[in-house]
């Protein structure tokens, strides 16, 4: 049985990760095929949008798989993340984070790394390395550009856990479901995203992510050329031809 499973439903990929004995924690074989599924999404244009979530209603990702480090010994050693899981400025595409329960450690640096996030009502969210003598590695970064500097700083040092509604409060996930629902609701938010107009939605993402990193005049004077492509091109065309004709668009990707 694969740790990471892979499969596409239209444009969405699906990515779970699948060792609920063990909380999907990040191991080295799950680390491998997680890397592999990521590579998989990327190359495939056909895919717009991918859903990364967890086996069962424990855990969307435990984390570093203590476990392995122990038996491993001094081998197990170092940050088990960066690697694992691409940092979101990589990926060219939507990714969505549909947390099923616990996500801990390198689990809540795979929820950052999402341009979005939705949970069920059992969802936890930490990030306790300082309680064991560590730090993240990711989050440290990402956290306080979703929540703020204050609420990171609290968490951060804390090794607090936040639950759902907090997370939801602070507005670290969009929206809170039922864990019957997590998936459809999950499911529902890529089908808007894939309905419009691909070159524009990936433009979008890369530009509204610039815009968090740099000044907004420097950010718009470096994406003015971008925007000016997808304004220019085929499928705005499209869209205007297809509101006036009162039907759906199709998109051509050019």
């Amino acid at each position: 049985m694969p740790y990471v499973i892979y499969e596409k439903k239209g444009h969405i990929a699906y990515i779970t990760l699948n060792r609920p004995e063990r909380m999907n924690a990040l191991g080295t074989e799950l680390g491998q095929q997680l890397r592999e599924a990521q590579t998989r999404f990327a190359e495939d244009d056909d895919a717009w949008v991918a859903i990364f979530t967890g086996a069962g209603d424990r855990a969307f990702c435990a984390g570093r798989d203590l476990k392995e480090v122990a038996e491993r010994g001094s081998e197990g050693g170092g940050p088990a993340v960066p690697s694992q899981f691409k940092p979101a400025a990589e990926q060219r595409k939507p990714t969505i984070a549909a947390v099923n329960g616990a996500a801990y450690g390198g689990g809540m640096e795979m929820a950052l790394g999402c341009d979005m996030r939705i949970c069920s009502e059992n969802a936890v969210f930490a990030l306790a390395e300082v309680r064991v003598g560590l730090c993240p590695v990711t989050g440290l970064f990402n956290l306080p550009r979703l929540v703020g500097m204050s609420n990171a700083m609290w968490w951060l040092l804390s090794g607090d856990p936040i639950d759902a509604q907090e997370a939801h409060r602070i507005g670290l996930v969009t929206k809170v479901v039922p864990f019957a629902k997590l998936l459809p609701t999950a499911t529902g938010m890529a089908e808007t995203i894939c309905g419009n107009a691909p070159l524009a939605v990936r433009a979008i993402r890369q530009l509204v992510r610039l815009g968090t990193e740099v000044p907004m005049d420097y950010g718009y004077r470096l994406g003015l050329g971008l925007i000016d492509s997808v304004w220019g091109s085929e499928d705005a065309m499209e869209g205007a031809k297809a509101f006036t004709e009162k039907r759906k668009p199709v998109w051509k990707m050019r």
